[in-house]
């Protein structure tokens, strides 16, 4: 595996892996995908009934089963930073950075309070790119990665 080309291309500006990530795997498409044709064909709109309306929960079922797919934060640099929907993506990207970490403020405030950085543990993680390197840090997700999957 080329190391420095997957921190290039696939470890995020903000610190999260794109190979273990639901949204790049198509997990969160498939499962999206699978709920709605599965409210289709056992009719389970009957216990949607008086509870949600019916028709906006299956259009957003559907939504998501269709733009349910990344094809990983690098990218998808927007070139018109107004068209960027990941500010932290912006940030990097404008200044030349590969890595948040790479940047004389980080941690900076941005990142920090970014709920999705805090659920992803993705400050510890550039930390730990920083100190023991991305061959080291890309090994160690595959492995976590294929232990939860009992493989």
């Amino acid at each position: 595996m080329n190391y420095e080309e997957e921190k290039k291309r696939h470890i995020s500006f903000c610190g999260a892996y794109c190979h273990t990530c639901d949204w790049f795997t198509g997990k969160i498409r498939r499962t999206f995908s699978s709920s709605s044709a599965m409210l289709e064909q056992y009719g389970l709109n009957r216990f949607l009934e008086g509870k949600v309306h019916e028709g906006d929960f299956g259009t957003g079922l559907q939504m998501l089963a269709k733009s349910a797919i990344c094809s990983g934060c690098k990218a998808e640099v927007a070139k018109d930073t107004q068209e960027d929907r990941c500010r932290i993506r912006q940030c990097c990207y404008g200044q030349g950075l590969d890595l948040c970490v790479e940047c004389a403020e980080f941690p900076c405030e941005l990142l920090k309070t970014n709920p999705g950085v805090i659920r992803f543990h993705c400050i510890d993680n550039l930390m730990e790119i920083e100190e023991k390197g991305p061959q080291h840090w890309i090994d160690k997700q595959w492995d976590d990665f294929t232990a939860l999957k009992g493989d």
